[in-house]
């Protein structure tokens, strides 16, 4: 079951035009789930094509106060989830 409340969970952000990473999904998920079980199935996720998921409406930049762009912050977001991701996956390869 945590598999397909994972894949669910990430079809949700990915339809509201958010990147799934593992903290957000985590972040989401009703009970805990080891690790390297939502690693590898959010992995799959990324590398499968969603037939199933509905068409995210893409993001608009709106003016925002003090110069501040979404797409850079959703650029950095998306940055340091990446890293997040791969400093996991390390301490799980090392914990091995």
């Amino acid at each position: 079951m945590s598999a397909q409340e994972i894949i669910r969970i990430a079809n949700e952000l990915s339809a509201k035009g958010i990147t799934p990473s593992t903290a957000m999904v985590k972040a989401r998920l009703s009970q805990p789930v080891p690790m390297a079980e939502l690693l590898k199935v959010l992995s799959q996720w990324k590398q499968q094509p969603h037939a199933t998921e509905p068409a995210a409406e893409p993001m608009v930049d709106r003016p925002q106060p003090d110069g501040i762009n979404l797409q850079d912050l959703s650029d950095q977001l998306n940055r340091l989830e990446q890293k997040v991701d791969r400093l996991t996956a390390l301490l799980l390869q090392r914990a091995e």
